[in-house]
């Protein structure tokens, strides 16, 4: 008769834990580097959510004749400046861009994550402009270089393209561009596209109807303000005068002086504080490289990781 072995329960444990370890949570095999990668997107996320809460907080004060700072992420340094401990948040904004910038770097490299050339590109993106805000801050924190305003940037760059042949062109269709990239974050947020990234499985009910409140309130607002800045650029390119080109603190003053505009900009306001706060919750269920929320007591689910 053949000889079965039976390994203990204490082995099989073993092989579990080990089987686990190199799989991952949900049975899918892990990348190599997947949890730093997970770490560094979620402290990305909750520098985000800390920047865009003090812009819309800026905003607010504007609308109510009462702001000290540019309603723009460097008039948010500034703010933070000011304040007791301001220096160590500061850092930590620091590192949570170069974490943000680091992985969307990785989906803009990785065809898994971002199967599409055009997602990959705006992964890309992505990344320069988080890193771009990684190094204007560490210039703050490091050496008191105020980073640029948002207007004042739009405006060199404006001008700079405008200087060469054909910059007319390009002006006016990187802002018929940007203005329909902003028409489709509305759509987008009104659509609840967002919540894609999202693990909604793993929320109870009230925090997805906070997180879809947040979330269509919040990706509608920053869609507005991206699609007048577009409006800008085009007008800019219109007339051929870089000083028409503005960026969210122009955009933002503009909202103020149009009728109603006080109105109007607590509205934006508000939404820029949603979508501040809408990034803290991303910060614990967005779908990141090799990282699966989890909520205790809740029985594991089948399936991949994004």
């Amino acid at each position: 008769m053949p000889v079965i072995s039976r390994r203990s329960s204490t082995e099989r444990r073993r092989t579990n834990r080990g089987d686990h370890h190199r799989r991952g949570s949900w049975g899918t095999r892990k990348v190599a580097g997947a949890d730093a990668i997970n770490v560094l997107a979620r402290i990305g996320f909750i520098a985000r959510g800390i920047i865009y809460v003090i812009i819309g907080v800026i905003a607010l004060m504007l609308a109510l004749g009462a702001a000290k700072h540019t309603p723009d992420r460097a008039g948010a340094v500034e703010a933070i400046a000011g304040k007791p401990f301001g220096f160590l948040l500061l850092w930590i904004l620091t590192i949570g861009f170069a974490a943000l910038a680091l992985w969307r770097l990785v989906q803009a490299l990785t065809e898994r994550l971002e199967p599409t050339l055009i997602r990959r590109l705006k992964a890309f993106g992505s990344a320069v402009g988080y890193a771009i805000a990684a190094f204007t801050t560490f210039m703050f924190v490091q050496h008191g270089r105020v980073p640029t305003s948002s207007d004042t940037a739009s405006r060199d760059i404006t001008a700079t393209v405008l200087s060469h042949d054909g910059g007319q062109f390009i002006v006016l269709f990187a802002g018929l561009l940007i203005a329909a990239t902003g028409i489709y974050m509305v759509v987008q947020a009104f659509n609840l596209d967002f919540t894609e990234y999202l693990r909604m499985g793993w929320m109870n009910r009230r925090t997805r109807e906070i997180v879809v409140l947040l979330g269509r309130v919040g990706y509608a607002a920053r869609g507005i303000i991206v699609a007048l800045i577009g409006v800008a650029l085009v007008d800019a390119a219109a007339a051929y005068n870089a000083a028409k080109a503005e960026g969210v603190d122009g955009v933002l003053r503009r909202i103020a002086d149009a009728p109603f505009g006080p109105v109007l900009l607590i509205l934006v306001a508000l939404g820029l504080i949603a979508f501040g706060l809408v990034s803290f919750f991303e910060a614990e269920w967005r779908r990141t490289y090799g990282g699966v929320p989890r909520k205790r007591g809740l029985p594991r689910r089948p399936g991949g990781v994004r």
